[in-house]
């Protein structure tokens, strides 16, 4: 049985570099979540896009120490608890702070990842994103 499409593995100096290079684009804080969710939580892209800043904060409205994937937001019936890395944490405490002085903000329903045209982005968009 064949293992068919895998996604490739990163080193700790491709991490870095992949950081620092989107540390430098326009949107660079939001890239650098998508990054972090991705090398430090192994979120796909789907749960990426789908995820919401109910699935990372707890009663207080605090990012807490884990993410809680729904089954909507993940493929099929795989939602399930990540524990959240340190690095992550740091970084989606951040943009959390920036998101609630946004006008449309709404912890229960707002997505982690959005563009400048939408409040949340698409799947694809977070694999062109890599690629």
């Amino acid at each position: 049985m064949s293992l068919g499409k895998q996604a490739k593995t990163l080193n700790k100096k491709q991490i870095d570099q992949l950081l620092w290079y989107v540390s430098i684009l326009r949107h660079a804080q939001r890239n650098e979540i998508v990054v972090l969710l991705s090398v430090r939580a192994g979120l796909r892209a789907k749960e990426i896009a789908g995820l919401k800043w109910a699935m990372l904060t707890d009663a207080g409205g605090e990012i807490g120490d884990s993410i809680r994937l729904t089954d909507i937001a993940s493929k099929g019936r795989s939602g399930r608890i990540i524990p959240i890395n340190i690095q992550l944490r740091l970084k989606l405490a951040d943009l959390l702070e920036k998101e609630r002085q946004h006008h449309r903000f709404d912890l229960t329903k707002s997505h982690v990842v959005r563009t400048e045209r939408s409040d949340k982005t698409s799947p694809q968009a977070i694999v062109n994103m890599f690629a």
